[in-house]
């Protein structure tokens, strides 16, 4: 997409690559835009990116399940589940399900958890597993309940709705919890909140062991090859460490890259890395926190978009750049095989007459 396109206040440029980069996975990305309400649906014929979006409030975490056919959203008080259906299953009745894309995800139902400030999602071998900020615990989501709870962190004293450390992120490994993310070691109301971005630290579950601490906001960890990687948002940076490797000190910690952004949002494939980038924001509340933060203090702008990283050698494969309000990415995930996929909008007439079969 070489021309800047303007639609609810947004904009978005990619350079060459990125669309090329697309087609040659056979493949489609997802992006929350939680400041937005909107899931971002982008894909590519080649030479240009086609752009879709779904309404979705508050949206943060996205989860797939392994073979590609549940995709779950955190979506403010809910979470929302859609199946995935292809033309040749025959599982739509409608004949203009399709309508030129080679998959239709179709919303089949909601959990309604209360505002749990849900982060990350993803799928186990028991069920959807979600990071209750609110509680600061580990989760299932369950119907008929708000959350079925799974683990804390062993500083959180009690189970209340307080967002004491602000945990976040999650890395599975064989289909179960592995590592979370937070920003403090705090058991008070809030507490991240107060004091240095360097508070934060990944813990690995199975021990609670903290294997990597001293942290400026973590965010998105994950398991891929062996390695632990996370984002180290509140510097731009991706790290990485062997995960036998691991408790880390800071001198174990290999620096995967180091960008103009807000890194959040992960997603490892092959050789490469996808990363969500996003500006700054100011606090909701009007206050000023984590004065310390490295990236308020760089002499260049801060960018917002996805950018491709080269595990091998850290350098950049191709990047997509997003302006105006399109700014605050949490989450970036990749359907592979669906190089145009269809949402269908909750709210829309059209889903009167899509029939999943």
């Amino acid at each position: 997409m070489n021309n800047e396109q303007e639609t609810m206040n947004y904009g978005m440029t990619s350079c060459a690559r990125f669309p090329l980069l697309l087609k040659a996975m056979n493949s489609s990305m997802l992006v929350s835009a939680h400041n937005l309400d909107c899931l971002f649906v982008i894909s590519s014929d080649g030479d240009d990116l086609r752009v879709e979006h779904v309404r979705l409030q508050q949206l943060l975490g996205i989860a797939l399940s392994d073979d590609q056919q549940r995709l779950s959203l955190a979506a403010y008080h809910q979470i929302w589940d859609y199946r995935r259906i292809t033309e040749q299953s025959g599982d739509a009745s409608s004949a203009n399900a399709f309508s030129g894309h080679d998959s239709l995800y179709f919303p089949c139902g909601s959990i309604t958890t209360g505002h749990l400030n849900t982060h990350d999602l993803a799928w186990g071998k028991e069920g959807l597993f979600l990071v209750n900020t609110r509680f600061n615990c580990v989760a299932r989501a369950v119907y008929g309940k708000s959350f079925e709870f799974v683990w804390k962190p062993p500083f959180i004293s009690e189970l209340v709705a307080e967002d004491r450390c602000h945990l976040n992120g999650l890395a599975m490994k064989d289909g179960v919890p592995a590592y979370v993310s937070y920003f403090s070691g705090t058991d008070q109301h809030y507490g991240w909140r107060e004091g240095s971005s360097f508070q934060g630290a990944v813990m690995r579950i199975g021990d609670n062991q903290i294997v990597a601490d001293g942290l400026s906001l973590p965010h998105s960890p994950r398991i891929h090859n062996g390695y632990l990687y996370f984002c180290e948002s509140g510097t731009g940076r991706l790290w990485r460490c062997k995960e036998n490797s691991l408790p880390a000190s800071r001198s174990d910690l290999e620096l995967v890259a180091e960008l103009n952004g807000f890194t959040r949002g992960l997603r490892l494939v092959g050789d490469m890395a996808f990363i969500g980038l996003s500006v700054v924001r100011p606090a909701k509340d009007g206050l000023k926190r984590h004065v310390d933060m490295p990236l308020l203090h760089m002499q260049t702008s801060l960018a917002s978009g996805v950018i491709v990283i080269d595990l091998r050698d850290g350098s950049e494969i191709a990047r997509l750049t997003f302006s105006g309000a399109l700014n605050q990415i949490y989450d970036v995930e990749l359907l592979f095989g669906s190089a145009a996929p269809r949402f269908v909008e909750i709210q829309s007439d059209e889903i009167t007459e899509i029939f999943a079969l």
